[in-house]
């Protein structure tokens, strides 16, 4: 019976969690700041990590103690003691590939845990096949994919459905989604950001840096400078020279982030000349936090036109509209979702070619011909965003500070009240508890048969290349102990070469206190051997006995009679403290 619970285990890769340095991504900058969240707001007493490398457990515990939290009071999970995780409940992966841990689960109780992930960057050929791996992996209806917006959710039910349909015309059958698509936003630290906009000493500061006089207007882009996978600049550029011309307000703009490439920074530095010569540009580098922290004050509009599939969320407006900044964002993707057009800010229209115009984009991509940057890219420049409509409501905002102070006000209260990871954190651990419920009423799907191998494309060695060897060591096989055995045991087993992976074997006291039973009573069948073991010492046994005979400590006489031998998986003690590998 499934018990509700409000923890998870966080499957942490230090790489997956960085919220600050050169490169920070918004999915890094997102997962990072979700269990900062968690660690503050989720009210648990012991945190859990799920990690492939004691390493990753070492970024962890550095990561709970510069955050506040404890680290030595952790629970640590490594793949070989999956099974333990139904001891707590869920899973937590912070990407949409649940569907290869579904496939670890099944070596133990499909219906022990549930595996819950999130979606971030979706038109990628990563991201791509693992979503794709949702519909045959062993997803159970108890996991789930997090979707970050409604549009992401379309997006998830349009690529999965329309693979459903290919399989079920392949194989013919009803293939379905098999997994939960929750809708629950990226958050922020509501009360952080609140402090930044509202820091009267670092608006000063910053703005008599940069040269903004009192009554010039700042517009702020935060967020990466990258044309292709990110936000087209031209449009702000020509909407913001278009509002300067019609305004006696001098206009400045701040662009708070790092380029791609040192190459794009600088194509992004003479476009900002070219199209939007009346402006005042200042770049500020998103790595410099003493400077970065303090764009949220100096900004008098937030403003950021999304035009890009890569984009699924879009965190930045959600971080301006916490530091009290009205703001004007593109119509589109999850923007419209987080900004309430005329309440929060300002949502300018959108528009882009028809469903068929796109093919050969998919195609090109999906063949390697054009990479990930071009592929978006051309997607991106043929997604318009209405730079006439963005001029008017800058303008509108620039002529109107009580409207500014109004639509900054409603911004901040609404990331206070719906975005603050408080909100988000409880909204997760309400899920898991909703997922566990389901463990206790839905019905496990594909169930594991007895002898099957749980995961047909990783199998045993032994049984995919049954025929490889001349015989088995099993059933009546014979085996007799060779004369100096117990002798030379200890040297093969300190030699790395002789025992590369000692810690799937029987331990050195076990393996002479075999050799001894076989030096001082002759030839055993190995079926006599293997009668009195524990389920999970039977596989440790095979492999003891495979490498003794090839070390020659040991004879085999082959069996008359041919078969396998029944030997449930299990994790050998030894092996469940290594790194995974």
């Amino acid at each position: 019976m499934a018990t509700p619970s409000p923890n998870a285990a966080f499957y942490f890769s230090g790489h997956n969690y960085r919220t600050a340095g050169d490169g920070v991504v918004g999915r890094q900058s997102a997962s990072g700041g979700f269990l900062r969240g968690f660690i503050h707001h989720g009210g648990i007493e012991r945190l859990q990590i799920y990690a492939d490398s004691l390493e990753a457990v070492d970024e962890f515990q550095a990561f709970v103690g510069d955050t506040g939290g404890d680290p030595e009071n952790i629970g640590i999970n490594l793949p070989m003691t999956t099974g333990n995780l139904s001891h707590i409940g869920t899973l937590f992966r912070p990407g949409p590939d649940i569907g290869s841990l579904a496939w670890r689960r099944r070596y133990f109780d499909q219906a022990g845990f549930s595996i819950c992930g999130i979606t971030h960057t979706i038109y990628e050929t990563m991201a791509l096949n693992v979503l794709g791996n949702i519909l045959t992996a062993p997803v159970q209806p108890w996991d789930a994919l997090v979707c970050t917006s409604k549009c992401v959710k379309g997006v998830i039910e349009r690529l999965l459905d329309g693979w459903c349909e290919y399989l079920n015309a392949r194989f013919g059958g009803t293939a379905t989604i098999p997994c939960q698509l929750p809708i629950i936003p990226l958050g922020v630290d509501s009360q952080t950001y609140a402090a930044r906009g509202g820091d009267s000493e670092a608006r000063a500061d910053l703005r008599s840096r940069m040269g903004i006089a009192d009554g010039d207007i700042a517009l702020l882009y935060a967020g990466r400078l990258d044309h292709v996978e990110k936000a087209n600049p031209v449009p702000m550029y020509l909407a913001a020279e278009t509002t300067q011309k019609a305004s006696s307000r001098k206009i400045h703009l701040i662009q708070a982030g790092q380029a791609s490439t040192p190459e794009m920074e600088t194509a992004f530095k003479e476009a900002a000349t070219a199209f939007a010569p009346s402006i005042t540009h200042h770049f500020i580098d998103g790595a410099m936090t003493e400077l970065y922290d303090k764009v949220w004050a100096a900004g008098d509009i937030f403003i950021s036109l999304s035009d890009n599939i890569q984009e699924s969320f879009g965190l930045t407006p959600i971080e301006a509209m916490a530091a009290g900044l009205p703001a004007v964002v593109s119509d589109y993707d999850g923007y419209r979702e987080s900004v309430r057009d005329g309440i929060d800010g300002f949502c300018i229209p959108t528009t882009a070619p028809p469903p068929g115009a796109g093919a050969e984009l998919g195609f090109l991509y999906h063949t390697g011909y054009a990479p990930y940057s071009a592929f978006t890219g051309a997607a991106s420049q043929s997604t318009a965003v209405d730079i006439a409509a963005c001029a008017e409501k800058l303008g509108l905002l620039i002529g109107n500070e009580d409207l500014r102070r109004k639509f900054g006000e409603a911004g901040q209260q609404r990331a206070a009240e719906i975005y603050d990871w408080r909100h988000v954190v409880a909204a997760h651990q309400a899920l898991w508890s909703e997922l566990a419920e389901m463990r206790n009423s839905e019905a496990e799907r594909i169930a594991l048969p007895t002898g099957a191998q749980p995961y047909p494309m990783a199998p045993d060695p032994f049984a995919l290349f049954t025929d490889h060897p001349s015989s088995l060591i099993a059933g009546d096989a014979v085996v007799s102990a060779n004369a100096g055995s117990t002798v030379f045991l200890r040297q093969f087993r300190s030699s790395e070469l002789s025992t590369p992976l000692a810690a799937v074997l029987m331990d050195e006291a076990a393996t002479l206190a075999l050799l001894e039973k076989l030096s001082t009573n002759g030839t055993y069948a190995v079926s006599s051997l293997s009668g009195d073991l524990a389920p999970e010492k039977l596989a440790p046994f095979y492999l003891t006995l495979g490498w003794l005979a090839k070390m020659g400590l040991i004879s085999v006489s082959p069996a008359k009679t041919t078969g396998g031998a029944d030997i449930p998986f299990g994790v050998s003690e030894t092996w469940k403290t290594l790194t995974g590998g």
